[in-house]
């Protein structure tokens, strides 16, 4: 998740004894050693970078100075050279977990999770009880889209450590987002005891999938309120305020949510459609077209290009963007009453009947069986249809 502690977790090879040796360059070595982790536990990474450096320099072999020096890299954001360091020190002993256990922190912050995930793995098999690699090869694991495998290694770490808010924010968010809300539920209730942007805004994303749209504004109000730029908190929230026809606030949300990431890809696809359902053709245009390059198969974004079609009298351009959509989600209702209207405007009245037959199917099934999702995008999305 974004913003997670997680990437705190940082490991610094211990202040090994001070020995008496008989080499003055030894010696030295150490001496800049003790003085790099003093720096370093201190805060001053200009100064353990120096020390450490003159340390590598005297004694080119040691795979502490080397660990530490490379943890410092990290901490000063050069990861490269962080990445670097690592490897020359277990080119020297490959056998050391806590070096592999930076390293791959190191290739995550630079978003290369494969590599990460190989040397979590050696960390978890050679340290089987460290709860933290496992919560990184979790997270890793996601990142490749490994989902089962990722959700097993959290659920793993959130049973020895129930505590962990983090992780139950971040393992809760992807129930969440996979729509497994049963999963999601016990832990939402334990961070409902919690008083933190992080917490709130996970709670408020719960809710407004399960189309708790109050319950979803004020958890993420909250959020708000304690972190004023909170990614994706201002979309979020916009969309609770969508679902429950607040336009001008759901508006409101989305421009500030671009105000601070222009590229958030919820807030571009929401406004766009805001913007067509009130007549900003052109402003909805540039949105909506932003939001189908950052998501080319997204149908939602696919759809809102059709009915932008449909509002600027291009039949049949919106015809072929609308019956894409249908290939992609066969099964959603408004993409096929729009496209009766839509073959009607153009005389096709064969095609209308079937799209018309395919609508009276979907709406009988859906009064059996509708799908939280599908109710939320056919009422939200209806409305504003009939209020233009």
């Amino acid at each position: 998740m974004k913003g997670s502690a997680i990437f705190r977790l940082l490991a610094i090879v211990g202040l090994a004894a001070v020995v008496a040796l008989a080499q003055n360059p030894t010696q030295r070595a150490q001496e800049f050693f003790a003085q790099g982790v003093e720096r370093q536990r201190k805060g001053d990474l200009a100064g353990a970078r120096q020390a450490y450096e003159e340390a590598h320099r005297l004694a080119p072999r040691r795979v502490d100075v080397l660990s530490n020096l490379g943890l410092v890299f990290s901490q000063l954001g050069e990861q490269v050279r962080a990445i670097q360091c690592f490897h020359d020190a277990l080119k020297i002993d490959p056998n050391q977990p806590i070096v592999r256990f930076n390293l791959g922190l190191a290739y995550m912050q630079t978003g290369r999770f494969e590599p990460a995930q190989v040397e979590f793995d050696r960390v978890v098999k050679a340290q089987p009880t460290n709860l933290a690699a496992h919560h990184l090869r979790g997270l890793c694991l996601l990142k490749l889209g490994r989902l089962e495998e990722g959700i097993e290694e959290l659920e793993h770490v959130r049973h020895a450590k129930p505590e962990d808010s983090d992780l139950a924010c971040t393992l809760a968010s992807v129930y969440i987002k996979l729509n497994q809300l049963e999963k999601a539920e016990p832990i939402v209730h334990d961070l409902e005891k919690l008083d933190s942007a992080e917490a709130h805004f996970i709670v408020g994303s719960y809710y407004l999938e399960k189309l708790d749209h109050r319950r979803a504004v004020k958890e993420l109000t909250r959020t708000l309120e304690q972190n004023p730029r909170f990614p994706d908190a201002h979309a979020q929230l916009a969309y609770a305020y969508f679902f429950e026809f607040k336009w001008d606030l759901s508006v409101k949300m989305c421009e500030e949510e671009l105000a601070i990431d222009p590229d958030d890809d919820n807030a571009v696809k929401l406004l766009g459609s805001l913007y067509r359902q009130r007549g900003r053709l052109d402003e909805a245009e540039a949105l909506l077209d932003k939001a189908a390059r950052q998501n080319p198969n997204d149908y939602e974004i696919l759809y809102q290009i059709g009915l932008l079609d449909v509002a600027k009298d291009d039949y049949s351009r919106a015809v072929d963007v609308l019956e894409k959509v249908t290939q992609l989600n066969p099964d959603f209702p408004p993409a096929h009453i729009t496209l009766v209207r839509t073959y009607g405007k153009l005389k096709r009245s064969a095609d209308a009947q079937r799209e018309q037959a395919i609508v009276n199917r979907l709406n009988a099934e859906r009064k059996n069986q509708p799908t939280v999702r599908d109710k939320a995008l056919y009422d939200a999305f209806k409305v504003p249809e009939q209020s233009r």
